[in-house]
């Protein structure tokens, strides 16, 4: 592991912070890496480079977190990710906060890891958000922002995801859709989250009939590599994503998916 190139996520909290806010801040970090690398360097990259926790601190909520490819990527090839992705989250937040004026290309995707990466400090007044690379031992700190900013940023992109013409909600056609989490148990309702990225990035509690279940968990060894291409309705609370109902199963094909999820 390198640990000449390092991301470090640092929140100064005033109050303890919810598991589920933390883990959807990294989430997003995660994601939005995997979707920079994408669009830079094409998609075989995002097979090769991906971003792993080294070490989380005590004190404030501190991680570290390195980019390591498990193939042929130079090793400072792959370290090099982590600063043009920081430049990248960088002028992305600047933007919202009138510090950068040419608007970024995001999509709904996008935006919603920008606000979930924001999310623990935008709810605890009086705390802050660091963001920083470390190359060869020089700390570079791109991003500080405190509670009322990260708020800022977070109403800026509501007003821009509402701006978007495509509602969230409603019957979306042959969309692609892979688990987050399943149970074998095909006539079990609770417990089933999946993953369709045009709609969010975020896991979703998802339902569908047993015939259409039984064939999604029983058409791979492991459904977990897996994508399906799914007619889908949404359902959403405070227009966000809540449920999806499969009501169609086209296709399905491989993919690169590390998810293991699967329950009795």
């Amino acid at each position: 592991m390198n640990d000449e190139y390092k991301f470090t996520i640092k929140i100064s909290n005033t109050k303890p912070v919810e598991l589920i806010d933390l883990t959807n801040s990294l989430f997003g970090i995660g994601d939005e890496y995997k979707r920079f690398i994408i669009k830079t360097d094409g998609a075989h990259a995002e097979e090769e480079v991906k971003l792993f926790i080294k070490e989380i601190k005590t004190g404030s909520i501190v991680a570290d977190i390195v980019a390591m490819a498990p193939y042929a990527l130079p090793i400072i090839q792959h370290g090099l990710t982590i600063i043009s992705f920081a430049d990248y989250l960088k002028k992305g937040i600047n933007y919202f906060l009138g510090k950068e004026k040419k608007e970024p290309e995001l999509e709904r995707a996008n935006y919603e890891n920008y606000s979930n990466i924001l999310e623990p400090v935008a709810k605890d007044n009086g705390s802050q958000l660091n963001l920083s690379t470390t190359v060869n031992g020089d700390v570079n700190v791109f991003v500080n922002i405190n509670s009322v900013e990260a708020n800022a940023v977070q109403n800026g992109i509501r007003k821009k995801l509402d701006s978007l013409n495509e509602p969230v909600y409603g019957r979306k056609n042959k969309v692609l859709m892979y688990w987050y989490q399943a149970r074998k148990d095909t006539k079990s309702k609770a417990g089933d989250r999946a993953i369709i990225e045009s709609i969010s990035s975020m896991p979703v509690k998802a339902i569908m009939d047993e015939l259409i279940k039984k064939e999604v968990l029983s058409s791979a060894e492991n459904p977990f590599k897996m994508a399906y291409v799914v007619d889908v309705e949404v359902e959403t609370i405070k227009n966000k994503p809540a449920v999806y109902k499969i009501l169609e199963l086209y296709d399905q094909f491989e993919i690169d998916n590390n998810q293991t999820k699967l329950f009795e």
